[in-house]
């Protein structure tokens, strides 16, 4: 049994269909950023023809819909609030436009996430994220220090824990 499928069974449903969900988050938002379409189309459009993809690769029935949805247009309604912290966030020497489509995309909902979604910890939005990273072949060490200091920043007093 490979190493993700014996993780996932390790993990309850309930965590594997929200982990779907920024899986599904972080996918439908790199398409849009090559697409420019209505939103609200792409989401209905992605539940309806590649959501279950995603949900099949969890070992789901679904994904947690309404936690996708609240992760992509929060994306959408914060963006340049995203920006900003994503950018702070960031080395001196280094520009949100320097960043590759993916570290991007993957930064952008882990910090929606971060900074929208409060219940979720903040250590479990970095290692979920992480993971992300690194099934795109993504710099995880550098996706990983930046949710990091953006985490330090939004969620001071839980990460000085």
């Amino acid at each position: 049994m490979s190493d993700t499928l014996s993780n996932q069974k390790k993990h309850p449903m309930p965590m594997r269909q929200r982990s779907g969900a920024r899986i599904a988050a972080v996918q439908l938002n790199f398409q849009h950023l090559f697409v420019s379409s209505d939103l609200q189309s792409s989401i209905s459009e992605f539940l309806m023809h590649y959501a279950s993809d995603v949900a099949e690769d969890m070992q789901v029935r679904e994904i947690d819909n309404a936690y996708f949805q609240q992760l992509v247009l929060g994306c959408e309604l914060h963006k340049q609030l995203i920006d900003d912290i994503i950018s702070s966030s960031l080395g001196e020497s280094w520009k949100l436009e320097r960043l590759s489509k993916a570290d991007y995309t993957i930064l952008q909902v882990a910090i929606c996430e971060l900074k929208h979604i409060p219940h979720t910890p903040a250590k479990v939005v970095i290692k979920e994220y992480s993971s992300i990273a690194d099934a795109y072949n993504s710099d995880v060490s550098f996706v990983n220090a930046v949710l990091d200091k953006a985490a330090r920043l939004l969620r001071a007093d839980e990460m000085s824990a």
